[in-house]
């Protein structure tokens, strides 16, 4: 199966490569939105400038889509990669968010492209212990709801930090996954990155309850040893 990712950069679109390779699927591209606000209830904002960066990483071509009207350029982009590239379907790192998986599926039915969603309706807590076994590195890039605190901006999550993050979870009822946008990630380093990715300048910004962690300088490194 041929297919383009929506890619975020964070892990559950990270997650949904690796799955679809596993699979023997043909990843053919992946296509990152940069949306014009932050508070997007559809695409992923924090660091989406560096998903260039993980796609090289993966050996996967990429495509960012910059611009006032997301999902007009969204379709026409998924268009050019069905007609140009043969891709036959779309598939997404959507988890629990009806209002994101829904507007992808229509984008998706009107370029006749085929929308799959792996990890949709997968246990949160299941996705996060696959992360942890197949050795994802995730940092917080963003936070935005009770119990989350400008500590956890930047961080990246070893077992102890998920299981942190499972019991605030279970205290402030937040999405464990983090699917309506409690908080956000950035990968770097995965099993089908050839490098890691090193973060060598960055700036934490907090408004009092919501913050978001800005990678201003990265670069490539040797994986870490298992």
């Amino acid at each position: 199966m041929r297919v383009a990712v929506l890619f975020s950069g964070g892990k559950d679109s990270c997650y949904t490569v690796w799955l679809l390779q596993h699979q023997g699927w043909d990843v053919a591209r992946l296509v990152t939105v940069k949306p014009v606000a932050q508070s997007s209830m559809i695409f992923h904002h924090p660091n989406v400038e560096w998903t260039g960066l993980q796609a090289q990483a993966m050996d996967i071509p990429h495509s960012l889509i910059e611009g006032g009207d997301e999902l007009g350029e969204l379709r026409e982009t998924l268009e050019n990669l069905r007609r140009r590239e043969r891709i036959v379907g779309v598939a997404t790192g959507a988890v629990a968010s009806d209002f994101q998986k829904s507007s992808f599926d229509r984008v998706c039915d009107s370029v006749a492209l085929r929308s799959f969603s792996p990890l949709w309706h997968k246990h949160p807590r299941t996705i996060i212990e696959d992360l942890i076994k197949l050795e994802f590195h995730v940092v917080i890039s963003g936070v935005g709801a009770s119990g989350l605190d400008q500590s956890w901006l930047g961080r990246e999550m070893t077992a102890p930090w998920w299981e942190k993050l499972a019991k605030l979870s279970a205290l402030h009822g937040i999405n464990l996954s983090g699917e309506g946008g409690e908080y956000e990630t950035f990968v770097v380093e995965a099993p089908d990155f050839k490098k890691r990715i090193i973060v060598e300048q960055s700036r934490s910004v907090w408004d009092g309850q919501s913050g978001h962690f800005d990678i201003m300088k990265a670069s490539f490194g040797d994986k870490l040893a298992n």
